[in-house]
């Protein structure tokens, strides 16, 4: 008996450090994403304009 209390035990430790990693990591995930939110749209902004350039750039080469 001594030896399943032991498993036992050691099973919730295992669960419990998971739990703790695992709600750390989406915590640190959430925070990244918050910090980072400014940075993304200007990415997409960035990226939208140079689309936007190049679809004109072409359509002016088409139409000359």
């Amino acid at each position: 008996m001594w030896g399943l209390k032991s498993f036992l035990g050691i099973e919730r430790a295992q669960v419990s450090v998971e739990f703790i990693l695992v709600t750390g990591g989406v915590i640190v995930a959430a925070l990244t994403i918050f910090s980072l939110r400014g940075t993304i749209a200007s990415f997409a902004n960035v990226s939208t304009d140079w689309v936007e350039r190049e679809r004109n750039a072409t359509i002016t080469k088409i139409t000359r």
